[in-house]
């Protein structure tokens, strides 16, 4: 996925690098975060050899588009889900339980697993 393609899809022109430097990092995280949940998918192997551009399922790229769409999203709420002027009344939301993210990990169903394999070092 590239910066192009994810500023197509959130509506943002082309010709507008305003925010450029703030996508592309937002761009690597949700690539990682994609490669962490879509366990299914060797992410090296989708790397164009000729090109060197990582060419993602288009599930994937939607669920990148979703899970950048709802980190900038929570960044700019600051966990406010509603609130009221006259009673002065604010309703807070907890995005402890991983609910945050649950478009982008529609998306990515068909590439995770839900069998984790743990080395036998590793006991909690």
């Amino acid at each position: 996925m590239t910066l192009d393609e994810l500023k197509g899809l959130l509506g943002v022109p082309l010709d507008d690098t305003s925010r450029d430097a703030y996508l592309t990092l937002m761009l690597e995280s949700g690539i990682k975060a994609a490669q962490e949940y879509c366990d299914k998918i060797d992410f090296l192997s989708l790397v164009n050899p000729e090109t060197g551009v990582l060419v993602l399922p288009a599930p994937v790229k939607l669920g990148i588009y979703e899970w950048i769409k709802t980190g900038d999203g929570a960044s700019q709420r600051g966990g406010v889900v509603s609130e009221s002027i006259g009673g002065m009344s604010q309703s807070f939301a907890s995005t402890t339980d991983g609910s945050l993210y649950s478009m982008a990990h529609q998306h990515w169903a068909p590439y995770h697993s839900d069998i984790k394999f743990i080395p036998m070092g590793w006991r909690r």
